[in-house]
């Protein structure tokens, strides 16, 4: 079995001890709000936190595990946009990349310290390691839904695709947070198009719904 990596955080399993885990986050969370997150030490992360350095050591073991672990808990509220019920199910799956594209931007709004983690000039290289890896989950996610939806010819590589449609996106909406400070939506309209054009060189625009397909459907 693999030895984790020096700078993987070690995030606890029982209660007690994952209660002081995620308070020492959210002082890590509060860090960030203000100031580049690679100018941030775990001495600071203690005096935050009003924690002993020892304790912040016992879970961090250096400041780019503790930035590690702030973007693992942004990536559940990312990876949590896809367990929201659909209400109607659109015309096209262009407009499901839509309805992923605004949960994913009230994410980023709500919890700004995940713009400057992960769309700032300054990302750490071991959290946008970590960003592309949960990219590719967002792309498991968006193919079982897409084909819960509609009629795609079943594709495990396609998964792959939309990993890399997400990440296309990122890179606008990168773009967008490093020249106004926030996700424009004229910016976030760029990324959605550039996108689905992407994509639709491996889904078919015109992918019928599986109930229209069903409605169809001859008897006998």
């Amino acid at each position: 079995m693999a030895e984790p990596r020096p700078d993987t955080p070690r995030r606890p399993l029982r209660a007690r001890g994952l209660s002081r885990y995620e308070a020492l986050l959210d002082a890590v969370d509060a860090l960030v709000r203000d100031r580049p997150p690679a100018s941030i030490s775990l001495q600071d992360v203690a005096r935050e936190a009003g924690a002993p350095l020892a304790s912040v050591y016992h879970y961090f073991p250096n400041s780019t595990a503790a930035l590690l672990g702030l973007a693992q808990r942004h990536h559940r509220r990312f990876e949590a946009v896809y367990e929201e019920p659909i209400a109607a199910v659109p015309e096209a799956w262009t407009e499901l990349n839509r309805l992923w594209a605004a949960r994913a931007r009230r994410v980023y709004e709500t919890h700004p310290t995940t713009m400057r983690l992960f769309l700032g000039a300054d990302v750490a290289g071991r959290v946008r390691d970590a960003d592309l890896s949960a990219n590719r989950r967002f792309g498991e996610h968006q193919y079982r839904l897409l084909r819960q939806h509609f009629l795609i010819p079943e594709d495990p590589g396609l998964v792959d695709k939309l990993a890399i449609g997400v990440t296309i996106s990122d890179a606008i909406w990168s773009l967008s947070y490093i020249r106004h400070g926030r996700l424009t939506d004229g910016m976030v309209e760029e990324a959605a198009r550039a996108k689905e054009a992407y994509l639709a060189a491996f889904i078919p625009l015109r992918a019928a719904r599986r109930t229209e397909a069903a409605t169809a459907a001859p008897e006998g």
